[in-house]
């Protein structure tokens, strides 16, 4: 794995630009398991010269599912504004490697969010408990903090 870290967004604007075909990309969203990647020429397209590790897989799995926005909130937040169930968000949360990453991207898949992909990209890229815990937090903390003015 590369030292520094990738520029998620540059990645995310040169993925859905003319660089990436349409079945480059159509690749990427068939894939049923983040395993699969692996196995996936766009990968290598992501990250030429690069050797893949388990965080080049889990942002290419999810690279497609969500489009970008340098100011939209966190995923939590919209998860929350969406009126996802709780169940689901923290069936992510429990889930434990690769069908943590399935149901994410089923609920990317669902609600159809623009994120930071700075932000977002970071999340993906050392996905862990902590993310996940960070994840949880935004969402009940948008969805019980009550809008100004309300009781």
């Amino acid at each position: 794995m590369s030292a520094e870290l990738p520029d998620f967004a540059a990645l995310k604007v040169r993925f859905e630009s003319d660089a990436f075909s349409n079945g480059t990309r159509a690749e990427l969203r068939r894939l049923a398991e983040p395993n699969e990647v692996a196995f996936c020429p766009a990968l290598y397209r992501l990250f030429p010269g690069e050797k893949p590790a388990e965080c080049h897989l889990r942002l290419a799995f999810l690279l497609p599912s969500c489009s970008h926005d340098p100011r939209a909130k966190s995923l939590g937040v919209q998860l929350a504004a969406a009126h996802v169930a709780e169940a689901r968000v923290l069936q992510v949360a429990r889930a434990r490697v690769p069908l943590d990453l399935i149901q994410l991207r089923r609920l990317l898949t669902y609600i159809k969010p623009a994120v930071d992909w700075n932000q977002f990209g970071r999340m993906v890229w050392f996905w862990n408990e902590r993310s996940k815990q960070q994840l949880i937090e935004d969402y009940y903390l948008a969805k019980f903090t009550p809008s100004k003015g309300a009781k």
